[in-house]
């Protein structure tokens, strides 16, 4: 049986797990959930998940939730995955921080600054909080440029989870109007390299157009 994901495909977590997906070369079926699809809600998803969210990932009677522990589980047991998550424990405890470090540090900032410029109507956006959530983005992001010195990937020469984890928001970062942000030159080709892999642009940089609030 084929792999199957839930969640739509636009929403950035999701995003994470198709990305990875298409890294490898997987194919899977997707059955969209949450947003205008709905569903989170109903009796068999709950069966799957009981925290009705996405993504979920079902692997025949296997059935797992959590953005992160999904990218692990396909790394772990998917042919080609090692790359992204080497069996080594010191690499991969170095990956499972900067994965945690995207969860808890990138997302909550990245959020309050999609919120206020996407699903809130230009009349009612508060400039402060996106002012100031974008200061503590990049605030961050400089963390990331840090790691990277002179590799074009956060572990060194190799594409792995740490950069899928933190990577997910830079497309959109980037592409959201209005919003002021300082030059940061290693991070900005970072996230050039991300969004110039053929994974990344048929998965994460997409048109997300449809989400704003007029």
């Amino acid at each position: 049986m084929s792999l199957e994901l839930y969640g739509r495909k636009d929403s950035i977590n999701v995003q994470k797990v198709m990305w990875l997906l298409a890294e490898l070369g997987i194919e899977y079926t997707q059955i969209e959930k949450g947003g205008s699809f709905g569903g989170l809600d109903e009796e068999e998803f709950l069966a799957l998940n009981p925290f009705g969210r996405v993504p979920v990932l079902k692997d025949s009677d296997y059935v797992l939730s959590e953005s992160n522990a999904i990218l692990r589980y396909i790394a772990s047991t998917q042919p080609g995955g090692e790359a992204f998550y080497p069996a080594d424990p010191e690499e991969r405890g170095k990956i499972d921080m900067w994965m945690d470090y995207g969860s808890q540090t990138l997302f909550p900032e990245f959020v309050r600054i999609f919120t206020e410029v996407v699903r809130v109507s230009p009349k009612e956006r508060r400039f402060n909080v996106i002012a100031m959530s974008t200061r503590r983005f990049q605030a961050a992001t400089i963390q990331i440029g840090k790691e990277l010195g002179e590799n074009p990937w956060i572990m060194g020469q190799q594409l792995t989870l740490a950069d899928i984890a933190n990577g997910v928001y830079m497309y959109r970062f980037y592409a959201l109007p209005g919003v002021k942000r300082v030059s940061q030159g290693r991070v900005e080709s970072w996230a050039n390299r991300i969004m110039n892999r053929p994974a990344s642009k048929s998965t994460v940089c997409t048109d997300f157009r449809h989400m704003f609030v007029s």
